[in-house]
């Protein structure tokens, strides 16, 4: 049997080949995306917000002071007793008060509860950059693997063109069947259709990618072919959980969310107690009476203590402390809630990078053997023990586990990521280390 096509440069137009140029790598991405993400921006405009309630606070506990003046044209007229009698004239005052809080129970607690609130905005931008940071690997990995996809999906159009043209000359000298032709037919219009497919993925993911970060990065740098891989380290998950518990920034977040509640409570029950604060004011004052035309100037100076008793309000301050309590409670159950869901979140992420190591490691030694079968079914067909329908289900099984094993290989690095942002021990560090993988990084 003759064939024009060797199995060699058959099989070598399946796996293809990269050249390395110059690209932006996933320090490149996750920089521009720390400027131009909108989600982040969001975030850290709310921290810069939630600060100024310590601010607020703070302000409950220092001095007032106030400032008043006015003055009036003033006419009056007696009619009794007679005669009757006007008199008309200017009245001038102006006080200046200074109020100092000595006691406020709801003043204590709200400052208590600014502080609360600004250490609570401080979990919480945490918790958006860590996100921010995961979305901006997701988001590079997806792109490398849509243009694996790509150009898994053209390689393979090549080598299915290439075995139709071979079933078509071999079929017009006898060398095979119409079966043959057929089949590579309906193969090679499929890899066109997958093609399209995944070249339409790769725009979607792309134009992902410029909302992150608001430009259109042209080429980015691939993952290098020898892939490390390591066990978490240290390799107990409860460790690892119990890391979580302390330094995850959604449970800190509610922790002093649990915070705010409590002190709100007590603020409310401030309502209740009586306040006494220390008053000093002067004030002058310039008027006539009606008895008389004569013209009276004087000032007043005052240093004192003011006591303040509430006594009933209508039962709003008992609404207002049980709607507190409730609050609390909520927020109470909301943090074991946090706590329960980290734990599992740990438990998932720890299993995803054992269990993607092991996958990772399958599908390699897969994609060996699937090599090797490809290569003994092109041997096979050429000597006419085998089938044009044998050498296109061969290179369909090497494409998919090549698929397959660039999908686990992304994965198992983002799962490795994951496991730190739970731990609430991710950081730029783990990017930097993430970029030594990319070739160029």
């Amino acid at each position: 049997m003759t064939h024009t096509l060797p199995h060699k440069l058959l099989l070598a137009a399946l796996l293809g080949s990269a050249s390395v140029v110059h690209a932006e790598n996933l320090l490149d991405i996750y920089h521009l995306a720390q400027q131009n993400d909108l989600t982040l921006a969001q975030a850290q405009a709310n921290y810069q917000a939630n600060l100024e309630r310590g601010a607020q606070g703070t302000g409950q506990l220092l001095p007032t002071v106030t400032f008043g003046a006015s003055r009036f044209s003033v006419n009056q007229d007696m009619q009794l007793p007679a005669p009757p009698h006007s008199n008309s004239y200017e009245s001038d005052m102006y006080l200046l008060q200074l109020t100092q809080p000595l006691y406020r129970k709801s003043s204590f607690a709200a400052y208590a509860q600014g502080k609360a609130i600004a250490a609570q905005a401080e979990a919480e931008v945490s918790i958006a950059r860590g996100d921010m940071m995961l979305r901006s690997v997701q988001t590079y990995f997806d792109v490398l693997f849509a243009e694996d996809t790509l150009a898994f999906a053209r390689t393979e159009k090549a080598a299915i063109e290439g075995q139709l043209h071979l079933a078509e000359r071999n079929f017009a000298v006898g060398n095979a069947t119409v079966v043959d032709v057929h089949e590579a037919r309906a193969r090679y219009d499929l890899a066109v259709a997958q093609e399209v497919g995944a070249d339409n993925d790769l725009q979607e993911k792309r134009e992902a990618l410029t909302v992150l970060v608001n430009t259109r990065p042209a080429k980015l740098a691939t993952l290098r072919p020898n892939l490390p891989l390591q066990n978490p380290e240290p390799p107990d998950m409860e460790s690892w959980n119990k890391t979580a518990q302390d330094k995850n920034p959604l449970i800190l977040a509610q922790e002093r969310a649990v915070k705010v509640a409590v002190e709100e409570v007590e603020k409310n029950r401030g309502g209740h107690y009586p306040t006494l604060d220390l008053v000093a004011s002067h004030g002058y004052n310039k008027n006539a009476n009606i008895f008389s035309s004569t013209i009276y100037e004087y000032t007043t100076n005052q240093v004192g203590v003011q006591l303040q008793v509430p006594l009933y309000a209508g039962g709003i301050t008992q609404s207002r402390v049980r709607e507190a309590e409730a609050r609390h409670d909520q927020a109470r159950a909301a943090l074991d809630q946090t706590r329960r869901t980290v734990t599992r979140q740990i438990r998932e992420s720890y299993l995803a990078v054992s269990g993607g190591m092991a996958r990772v490691q399958a599908l390699e030694q897969a994609q060996a053997s699937s090599k090797k079968a490809l290569e003994s079914t092109l041997i096979g067909y050429e000597s006419g023990v085998r089938t044009g329908v044998d050498v296109l289900n061969s290179q369909r099984d090497l494409y998919r586990t090549q698929r397959d094993l660039a999908q686990a290989r992304y994965a198992y690095l983002l799962s490795h990521l994951r496991l730190k942002f739970v731990a609430g021990t991710m950081s730029e560090a783990d990017l930097g280390s993430l970029n030594t993988l990319l070739a160029g990084g």
